[in-house]
């Protein structure tokens, strides 16, 4: 369980050294390295924009790719983003989003490096999924306005935030806990991330039922005692329009 995350680590700093050795000696100027860093944008933000999707955060703006013209003959720039706001997203949230490029693309990249070393593919398709290889490779690893959005959204509901991963922890214990207890071998990690999010949301309304019933026992019966929806208004968030918006690249 989680035997993955080393070697995630190991291909973000992977990422990391050879994007900067590329960029370094052979120059970003270079028309292959352009292309290769066009694709790569794009694929990383695709990423950005799917983990948005699949965790119901509402996105300001999006643009896959942008070319910046620099002034005084500097290089021209390329970037991609994908807007959220971070007074309306969560903790949860935002980490899964700043990091949806570095685990999608170590496990696209695997896939492909697996699917040429055992299949026997034209030259033609080899050399494009190689270069597609090589694109995910200088984009995987998260930017600076990725990670600097996980800080900031902690910030903004810290109690929230704390309760959030009070649930994820004990998520993860109790999936730690019947996968080793009943042998579950599971085709792919995926699935054990599955099963600690059906933990999470288990563990998140079911709170919120007992919470409930609690509340309904407190009216039925009168108690003049303080509404444990005050105490528990405390591991919410509050809900406003934004003032201000940090972009995702």
């Amino acid at each position: 369980m989680f035997e993955e995350l080393p070697f995630i680590l190991g291909f973000m700093m992977f990422s990391v050294i050879f994007s900067y050795l590329l960029f370094h000696y052979i120059g970003s100027q270079s028309k292959i390295i352009k292309s290769l860093a066009i694709v790569g944008i794009i694929f990383h933000e695709l990423c950005h924009l799917f983990m948005c999707i699949i965790t119901n955060t509402p996105r300001e703006s999006v643009s896959l790719f942008k070319k910046v013209e620099s002034e005084y003959g500097a290089p021209i720039k390329y970037y991609g983003y994908v807007k959220v706001n971070d007074t309306r997203i969560t903790f949860i949230q935002s980490f899964l989003i700043s990091f949806a490029p570095l685990y999608i693309s170590f496990w696209v990249f695997f896939f492909l490096l697996n699917f040429l070393i055992n299949s026997q593919v034209d030259i033609l398709i080899f050399i494009f999924i190689f270069y597609i290889m090589v694109s995910i490779v200088l984009s995987a690893a998260p930017s600076f306005a990725d990670l600097a959005v996980i800080p900031k959204t902690f910030q903004n509901f810290p109690e929230h935030s704390l309760y959030q991963i009070f649930l994820l922890t004990i998520s993860v214990l109790a999936t730690w806990m019947i996968v080793e207890g009943y042998n579950i071998q599971a085709f792919h990690e995926i699935v054990i991330y599955l099963i600690i999010a059906t933990f999470y949301f288990g563990f998140k309304y079911g709170f919120k039922l007992i919470d409930r019933i609690y509340y309904s026992i407190q009216m039925k019966y009168r108690y003049k005692t303080i509404s444990n929806k005050d105490t528990f208004k405390r591991f919410t968030r509050s809900r406003y329009k934004p003032k201000k918006q940090r972009a995702i690249r």
